[in-house]
């Protein structure tokens, strides 16, 4: 049987309203995508199972834990501190030292994504990630020099960086700046990305999401019976966790220096570019301020936070594709060199 954590506990209450506890029903019980799911939910979904069952987690404490609405570090009652049933089950097991498979090989990523997290993110946990694919997104003529060099095929991974400086949740020139780029990727007769399985855009506010809806309408599918958006492109990354893309676009959205100084533990988290990097397939392009980059704050978890944005501009994308203004501003677009993924 396969449910959620609450439909697992909707099952129990319903036959047994009264005594939710004891009705051992399941010999083994595997939780997926445990890095989202908390210590309430884990009980909920592990009701029915037997006190000598087997218990698989699966799950990467690396990427976007669950999604809470509070902040938890400062709340002040102890059980809440000394239980901490707000963290992910994955970071409540860690510190037990329980038996474990640490999965390396990635049957999604490009070899170079896969080496970028290798050497950032999962060697911390000695873990050799890797990936033997290869396959890139096919060239396409593009007139806009610009959009051409963002999407040149030999470099999978791209970061765009932009002078603009004032935003915090809506960022009008970024918008700008992407539109010509995910209007060329989901063109027909182009690189045809649809927004179910081709293209993402993924976004940190929802007030962008919103605007790049409106901007670049062909990345969303209305439903023609309620008039409802049926599936978008343009997403928050937790929406993203768990699903794949041919190709992603990653906007920053945030610029303004001082917002970023007081934001930067939400944008910043390096849990939120890990999950944005490892779901796109062929390509990954990352659109940010240079004040991202240039973040320097005397908060040490901030501090710290901030490296893995500045590594994937100063360590894996080194190579200037473009150079030049757009409305203004002066943009600049860098690539990782080719052939810099492992053999």
């Amino acid at each position: 049987m396969a449910a959620t954590p609450g439909g697992t506990y909707g099952l129990i209450k319903e036959r047994w309203p009264r005594e939710l506890f004891g009705h051992h029903l399941a010999d083994g019980l595997v939780l997926d995508e445990a890095s989202q799911m908390n210590l309430p939910e884990a009980a909920m979904a592990a009701l029915p199972l037997r006190p000598n069952g087997s218990l698989v987690v699966v799950g990467d404490h690396r990427q976007m834990p669950p999604i809470v609405k509070h902040d938890w570090s400062s709340e002040p009652r102890r059980t809440f501190q000394e239980f901490r049933a707000f963290e992910s089950l994955f970071q409540a097991l860690l510190p037990l030292d329980p038996p474990m498979i640490k999965f390396e090989e990635s049957f999604r990523l490009h070899a170079t994504m896969a080496e970028f997290l290798r050497r950032e993110v999962y060697a911390q946990d000695g873990i050799n990630y890797h990936s033997h694919r290869r396959s890139l997104i096919d060239a396409r003529p593009v007139e806009d020099d610009f959009v051409a060099a963002v999407l040149a095929p030999e470099h999978p991974l791209i970061v765009v960086v932009h002078d603009e400086a004032e935003s915090q949740v809506r960022n009008r020139f970024e918008q700008a700046l992407v539109a010509p780029i995910l209007a060329a990727l989901a063109d027909p007769v182009g690189y045809a990305l649809d927004p179910v399985e081709g293209l993402g855009v993924v976004v940190p506010h929802r007030a962008q999401r919103a605007a790049l809806q409106e901007e670049v309408p062909c990345l969303t599918v209305i439903d023609p019976t309620s008039g409802a958006i049926a599936v978008s492109a343009v997403d928050t990354v937790e929406r993203f966790q768990g699903g794949e893309r041919t190709v992603i676009v990653v906007g920053a959205t945030e610029s303004d220096r001082e917002y970023l100084l007081v934001s930067g533990k939400f944008l910043l988290d390096p849990r939120r570019l890990t999950v944005a990097l490892s779901r796109a397939k062929r390509k990954m392009v990352l659109v940010a301020a240079r004040s991202v980059f240039e973040v320097f704050s005397a908060d040490e978890e901030t501090f710290a936070n901030a490296q893995l944005w500045k590594n994937l501009l100063r360590r894996t994308c080194t190579l200037a594709l473009w150079e030049g203004e757009r409305d203004g501003r002066r943009v600049e677009v860098w690539g990782n060199p080719p052939g810099d993924s492992p053999a």
